[in-house]
């Protein structure tokens, strides 16, 4: 099996466990209004994953482009473990997004690296 195939493997189960475990916090708890700041986050996640399958990205310097991106994605989880009280749902996709631009920028620089 390829390491891309174990990589969609690996990305697909943390798939089931996040609905699993959104399923069962989202049935305890009492849903509040999502924080601005996770709602932040989660918009700036989304505009990483914009900018890098559009490859912009590569125009740009690359130190400041992987410190943006680093602290993108720590803030998300960051943010993400906080705020599940406040919110299960955004909660969950902060920190379903960090992982997998990790996953990202890990395999970049796996590949770069050969």
């Amino acid at each position: 099996m390829s390491f891309i195939g174990l990589v969609m493997l690996f990305v697909l189960f943390l798939v089931l466990v996040f609905i699993v475990v959104g399923v069962l916090f989202h049935r305890r708890n009492t849903q509040n209004t999502p924080s601005l700041l996770g709602v932040g986050v989660l918009l700036l996640q989304l505009l990483l994953i914009v900018l890098f399958f559009t490859e912009i990205t590569a125009r740009l310097n690359e130190v400041f482009f992987d410190i943006l991106w680093w602290v993108i994605v720590v803030s998300g989880l960051i943010v993400g473990i906080r705020k599940i009280k406040n919110n299960v749902i955004v909660s969950m996709l902060n920190i379903f997004i960090s992982l997998l631009l990790a996953i990202f920028m890990l395999l970049l620089l796996f590949i770069t690296s050969m």
